[in-house]
Parts: C-alpha cells; structure tokens; sequence
C-alpha cells in the first residue's frame, strides 16, 4: 500500500476519519488485526494520535479492541444491520418531509440534478458510480430537511449501511425500479406534496432492506 503523510496539525481527527474511510471502503476487511506498526508508516504518524482513533472507531462500533488481538475490524452482522438500517429509514423519510416544508426551489433543484447524474451511470451500466451517486442523493434531501441534529445523526448511521454496500455489494433492488421511485418521491418533493413523497421514498427504502436481509442471510 502506498503511504500518504497527514499534516500534524490535524492529526487526531485525521487518522480517525481516514482509518475510517478505509474501513467503509473496505480496505480493512472484517476480521481484519490493525497493526499499529503498519498504520503508523501508512500515515506517518505516532502511535497516539493512532491509538485516539482506535477508541473513537470502537465506539462507532467499526473496530473491536480485544487484549489479545488489539484492534479488530468488526464484521457487520444481519441482527445489526437491519438495527442501523431501521433507524435509517425513520430518518430519511422524516427528511424527505422537512424538505417539503423547508426546502428551498433551488435545494430542489440540486437533488433533481443529483438524481439525474445518478440516472446517466445507470444508462453507461456504471454499478460503482450509480451506488455513489444514489448515497448522494438520499444524503442531499437529508441535508436539505433543514434539520442539523438529524443530518449529523444520519451522518453516522448511514457509513454502517455504506460499509455493508461495500463489503457484499449494491443493495438497490433493479435500477429500473430505483430509478423511478426516486423520480417519483422527487416529483412529490417538487410539489411539496408529504403524502406523496414520504410514501414514495418509504416503499424505496423498504425494498432496499428486504435486499440488506436477503444478502446478509446469504453471507
């Protein structure tokens, strides 16, 4: 692996989320023993600053510390999965009907461009690029609920659901059908029509999570 130094300034906060990154990208399988030594030369820093982030990754519940083994990458299981994604749901279909009321046209306008980029990868059959621009998608109405506690508490929940996609793939059911229940939640965000959008978007994310049960159940 290459190494790429981090500026001491940042130290503290930057191992934690590049170590993070990695973890949710899957460049740290589960079951996976960080070794301090190996880390330590990655990002050219000390122990310290390496040992701050493992506590704060312990908390998120991405890594284990065990006296034997030292820091291990936890492997996601169904019994949690579902727990995160529960609580997903009740977040982003709560966003999607502050944004209704809150949302400005030209809020609107940047979630419509967004899922209209993510249409275009789903036309070049681009599976990587459609999965980001969708995670972007479902992040953007969440910012623009004009709620900051529930976009910063979506903030951590959704990395558990993004760092499952990663390890066992895109939990979107056909793209077709994504594509057009997102058309469909958009047109009732567009018309700040709640009923409209919020059951749009609930039938999205439940399909989402009976592909998160099946995939899991299959791992």
């Amino acid at each position: 692996m290459s190494t790429t130094l981090i500026p001491r300034s940042t130290l503290p906060s930057e191992v934690c989320t590049r170590l993070r990154n990695e973890i949710i990208e899957a460049v740290w399988k589960p079951g996976v023993r960080l070794q301090e030594r190996i880390l330590t030369e990655r990002y050219g820093v000390s122990r310290s600053p390496l040992r701050e982030a493992f506590q704060s990754l312990a908390s998120e519940g991405l890594i284990e510390l065990t006296a034997n083994r030292g820091a291990v990458v936890t492997t996601p299981t169904l019994e949690l999965a579902i727990s995160y994604y529960n609580i997903l749901r009740v977040l982003e279909t709560l966003a999607i009907e502050l944004a209704c009321d809150n949302a400005s046209n030209a809020e609107i306008a940047e979630v419509e461009a967004l899922n209209d980029q993510m249409k275009q990868y789903a036309y070049k059959e681009d599976s990587q690029a459609f999965f980001h621009a969708n995670n972007e998608v479902h992040r953007k109405i969440v910012e623009i609920s004009g709620n900051v506690p529930l976009a910063d508490t979506h903030l951590v929940i959704s990395r558990q659901i993004i760092r499952i996609q990663n390890l066992n793939g895109l939990l979107e059911h056909s793209l077709k059908e994504s594509i057009d229940e997102h058309d469909e939640t958009i047109a009732g965000l567009k018309k700040r029509d709640k009923e409209k959008a919020s059951q749009s978007f609930s039938k999205h994310l439940k399909t989402v999570e009976d592909n998160l049960r099946s995939r899991l159940t299959v791992e």
